[in-house]
């Protein structure tokens, strides 16, 4: 059963994960997260985001490390690092369209490597670099409240034992 969408109120937030990559261009350091983070891909309808309703910082991470990349692999869960934005101030950007709830549900159970997420939301807009410079500049002026301190480590042992019941579970349906 699909999840049903919800209208995401203004004093709520929602979270981003982004892949850092490398900082340094010759002798200068890069912002991060830079400009490039916020840039839609030609399928992308929107930026994905996942709402604070239904999902904690921790429960981004799990659900990083149970997801399959383009090429079949789990994710590197310790390899991202998780912003918080409130619902507000994105709705403030002139030209975005919109914060709304986009819950993925793929089945019961959901294919290894796709997991359901019902706070899964979309930040609507069309590619712009104004766009792209307020949400990097407002993790950079609100560093302390934006970045997302986890310690990604602490639930490697978590991240095995589930990986283990997927396979587990897959091994049992042949």
């Amino acid at each position: 059963m699909a999840y049903p969408i919800e209208v995401i109120p203004d004093d709520t937030h929602v979270y981003r994960q982004v892949l850092p990559h490398e900082r340094k261009v010759g002798k200068k350091k890069r912002r991060f997260p830079s400009e490039h983070h916020f840039e839609l891909r030609p399928d992308e309808r929107g930026l994905s985001v996942h709402w604070d309703k239904y999902i904690t910082v921790k429960k981004i991470y799990l659900l990083l490390a149970l997801t399959h990349n383009s090429k079949g692999n789990f994710l590197n869960h310790t390899a991202f690092k998780v912003f918080r934005y409130p619902v507000k101030f994105l709705r403030s950007i002139q030209k975005i369209e919109g914060v709304i709830h986009t819950p993925n549900y793929y089945g019961d159970p959901s294919p290894i490597g796709k997991p359901n997420n019902r706070a899964h939301a979309d930040v609507v807009y069309e590619n712009d670099i104004e766009i792209f410079v307020k949400l990097r500049d407002y993790c950079d002026e609100e560093y302390d409240y934006a970045h997302c301190e986890f310690d990604v480590n602490s639930i490697n042992e978590k991240v095995e034992e589930l990986k283990k019941m997927l396979n587990d579970n897959e091994f049992h349906k042949k």
